[in-house]
């Protein structure tokens, strides 16, 4: 939980320094939801981080929900070239290894995922 709760984090901190007034962020993991619902503490190691971070969503109209893995293929395919690259990365548009699911899921058609035996 605690890289998924630290890029949470620098996702809110990304979004207010370009200035996003609206951010929704939707997560596979319930216990980083369950965090910013205030269900549960977040990680001692990034508890001023946290504290920082609720700041920040205070002058911004904020909503985190859950999302299975399966549920947003554009999201897993960005999360997997993060691990490749370890590096941080920006595209000012939709980069072309995400492009078909983002359409897909932009016309509200079904991703299916498919293995050989």
């Amino acid at each position: 939980m605690y890289a998924e709760f630290h890029t949470a984090i620098l996702a809110i901190e990304l979004a207010t320094q370009k200035g996003w007034k609206f951010l929704w962020i939707e997560c596979d993991s319930t216990m980083v939801v369950d965090t910013f619902n205030e269900s549960i503490n977040p990680p001692w190691k990034l508890w001023n981080r946290w504290l920082l971070c609720k700041n920040l969503l205070s002058s911004m109209r904020f909503k985190i929900s859950h999302i299975y893995r399966k549920g947003n293929s554009s999201a897993d395919k960005l999360a997997n070239y993060g691990i490749l690259t370890r590096t941080f990365t920006w595209w000012d548009s939709i980069p072309i290894f995400i492009k078909e699911d983002y359409y897909r899921n932009e016309l509200g058609l079904p991703n299916y995922r498919f293995r050989q035996f």
